[in-house]
């Protein structure tokens, strides 16, 4: 908070109040500096005791209301489309100072989609998950294009709560897996004819965070951006769409070789709603890979 808000806080303080709350601070060696001494009697002592506490309960509620009208202020300046591009640049450019992300990734042009979600809580899948108002802003990969982002900013905090990134590989990249499938000959018609064809898997992942990242460094920038306490890796159990229990994986392992198969790590961050995990999921498409960080993953 700014000089600026607490001067208009304690502006708000008559005048008299602030002097009397000066007066009761002064110092015992005042009475020696020619100042007439006064004996007070108990009753008065006690009204002067009472209007101490007053004047201090005064001053702690402006300060406290000066915070409410900051933090207002941050939200209510992501109230458009427009405003919702400008903060998700500015966070992204934050993960990417904090070593969340690797420095090529970047969001070129302006947004290529917008799309405005209203506050909502998640059913039991999502552990009754409170998702506040918020914007997805997207930047698409094109045919040509490197990346794609796909960013989440609430609207209260600015901050990001959810993220997606693919990242294409390039031509010098080598595969790692051959997979055998059909596609439509003529892509502009897919009731056409079809055709088999090979397609390849890649682990680019370095394209989106640091080769060398941790999971456990990983967690630990994200609680630090986040704003929590700390973090803890927990099995991941999906009995909805795959009856299947997963263990969770060792935070000193590397992120890049955690699993890419329909696997998604559940983590439960310590000052977040509570019961409620965030996710860290990674995947691998045909010619790209793909990150999910944050309330969703992408399975269901």
């Amino acid at each position: 908070m700014s000089r600026e808000t607490i001067s208009k806080a304690l502006d708000g303080i008559a005048d008299e109040y602030k002097a009397e709350a000066l007066e009761l601070e002064l110092p015992a060696s005042a009475a020696s500096s020619g100042t007439e001494e006064k004996i007070m009697h108990p009753n008065e002592q006690k009204t002067k005791r009472f209007s101490r506490r007053v004047v201090t309960l005064a001053l702690a509620a402006c300060l406290i209301l000066a915070l409410a009208v900051t933090a207002y202020a941050v939200g209510s300046a992501v109230n458009s489309p427009k405003a919702a591009e400008k903060v998700a640049r500015e966070e992204l450019a934050k993960w990417k100072e904090m070593g969340l992300l690797s420095e090529e990734i970047t969001a070129d042009g302006p947004a290529d989609k917008i799309y405005e979600i209203e506050g909502h809580t998640g059913n039991d899948y999502w552990y009754g998950r409170i998702f506040p108002h918020s914007y997805d802003v997207r930047w698409y990969m094109g045919k040509e294009g490197k990346y794609f982002l796909n960013l989440s900013v609430d609207t209260i905090t600015g901050k990001i709560r959810f993220a997606s990134f693919e990242a294409r590989a390039d031509e010098t990249d080598v595969p790692v897996k051959e997979i055998e499938a059909e596609q439509p000959v003529d892509p502009e018609n897919p009731e056409g004819e079809w055709a088999p064809v090979t397609m390849y898997l890649y682990d680019n992942f370095d394209d989106i965070f640091p080769a060398d990242m941790t999971v456990d460094r990983f967690c630990s920038l994200l609680a630090e951006y986040w704003g929590f306490s700390g973090y803890t890796l927990a099995d991941t159990v999906d009995e909805a769409y795959y009856d299947a229990h997963w263990s969770a994986v060792d935070g000193n392992s590397l992120l890049k070789d955690m699993p890419t198969d329909n696997y998604y790590l559940t983590v439960f961050f310590e000052g977040d709603q509570d019961g409620a995990p965030m996710y860290i999921q990674l995947s691998q498409f045909p010619g790209r890979v793909n990150m999910n960080i944050g309330t969703g993953h992408a399975v269901g």
